[in-house]
């Protein structure tokens, strides 16, 4: 039986999202772009353990791709957040030198860079626009959450009496967001794997 070469794994399909593919390549291409967003140079291939979560993301982002209305440039807003992140990552490498031996590493150029974080900041955009407006907790809701979590949670770590409710009511209105909106957007990616036939190949 003859062993598959290097450029045959590869290139050998992983997933399919409908009628578009996911190569092993585009898999280890999106490992190393999470790496130097970590301020990590990119190299070598990801465990079969992060392997799939690589996956799981990259799908994830496909599906949502799709559901960007159009395909227009990113909001002012949207490209300072993108520049933004890109300059927190320089700041993660100890010098310039590394920064730039670590984009050579990638592949990539810096308006590259910028254009996949843009589309980041356009999916983010959108998932906030459909998911918050539902995601927001009745006065309840917080009262809960300030009685039952915050309080034994801040017993925890400090000593003394817990802040007022009304202090960290904005606070705990966040958080609560944060998770409900988590809840619907793994609902929602739920919903698309079905109706975009998302199938995992077994290589």
């Amino acid at each position: 039986m003859a062993v598959p070469t290097r450029a045959e794994t590869l290139n050998s399909v992983v997933a399919s999202v409908g009628d578009d593919a996911i190569t092993q390549r585009d898999v280890i291409e999106q490992y190393h772009f999470e790496r130097f967003l970590e301020g990590k140079t990119p190299a070598g291939a990801p465990s079969p353990e992060e392997n799939q979560g690589v996956l799981s993301r990259l799908i994830s982002q496909r599906l949502l791709a799709e559901q960007l209305q159009r395909p227009g440039r990113t909001s002012k807003n949207g490209a300072n957040n993108a520049e933004d992140t890109l300059k927190t990552v320089r700041e993660k490498f100890p010098d310039q030198a590394t920064y730039r031996a670590a984009l050579q590493s990638l592949g990539m150029t810096e308006p590259q860079v910028l254009e996949r974080l843009e589309l980041y900041e356009r999916t983010l955009q959108m998932i906030n626009n459909r998911l918050r407006p539902v995601a927001l907790p009745d006065p309840a809701e917080v009262e809960d959450y300030y009685k039952n979590t915050f309080v034994s949670e801040y017993a925890k770590e400090h000593a003394g009496p817990p802040p007022p409710l009304d202090n960290i009511r904005k606070q705990i209105r966040e958080i609560l967001v944060q998770k409900k909106m988590n809840e619907l957007l793994d609902s929602w990616l739920d919903r698309l794997k079905s109706a975009h036939r998302v199938t995992i190949h077994e290589n």
